[in-house]
């Protein structure tokens, strides 16, 4: 499902520690990116527009995750590598993952993931993402990421691209986030994962075990998910 190296990991860990998100580029093995992408297009006349105006604004059309994306976001790859780069273990929060389509005019603004304890971890998965050849200052194919405080005016610490097959992973529940307004000829499709903590045979949540043991955050990526 996934091809990524020990440097690309530690990289993305190295990002989430600093920024709070961080970016897998071409990780998502071409077949399992091309079923992503046709279960896309199937579920896209199901999909519901979803629309709030305010100060936290959003829109966008959305729907439930199918069985493409749900077998990808719950793969023993896919969460080990949560493992590595987060530290803990987490399981899927299906009812709070989505597949979204944006379009022209579509955004979501600055937000957190909620409710904490369902979104410790973000994962959106870019199935598409097309626009103009000449892309201008003004895109709506970026995610902004700030700090864990969000006052006006506030800077982004980090802007990261979105195009299609990469992976982005976060703390959407901690740092603040938005996709700024798509322009004209820019769309979009993405799948978004919410993860909370698992339990471990204890009771304990992986969070609290995983304070008692920090080394898990640098453990050594298994070589079935990796290349060097």
């Amino acid at each position: 499902m996934i091809d990524i190296s020990r440097n690309d990991i530690e990289t993305v860990r190295l990002s989430v520690q600093s920024s709070g998100f961080g970016l897998l580029s071409g990780a998502i093995l071409p077949s399992t990116l091309r079923a992503m992408q046709g279960e896309a297009e199937e579920s896209r006349s199901a999909a519901s527009l979803a629309e709030l105006p305010g100060k936290f604004n959003y829109r966008a059309k959305m729907t439930s995750i199918g069985p493409q994306a749900r077998g990808f976001l719950c793969s023993k790859q896919l969460t080990d590598l949560l493992a590595m780069i987060f530290g803990g273990n987490f399981i899927l929060t299906e009812n709070r993952s989505c597949l979204t389509f944006y379009k022209e005019g579509d955004h979501l603004g600055p937000h957190l993931d909620k409710p904490a304890e369902e979104c410790a971890v973000t994962i959106i998965v870019y199935v598409a993402a097309s626009g103009p050849a000449y892309r201008s200052a003004r895109t709506g194919l970026e995610l902004r990421v700030y700090g864990q405080e969000m006052t006006e005016p506030c800077e982004a610490r980090i802007t990261i691209p979105t195009h299609t097959g990469g992976i982005v992973v976060g703390r959407g529940s901690k740092f603040w986030h938005e996709r700024p307004r798509l322009e004209k000829g820019e769309e979009v499709a993405a799948i978004t994962g919410c993860y909370g903590y698992a339990i471990c045979a204890d009771g304990m949540a992986s969070e609290q075990a995983e304070s008692r043991n920090v080394s898990t955050e640098t453990g050594a990526p298994s070589e079935q998910m990796t290349r060097n």
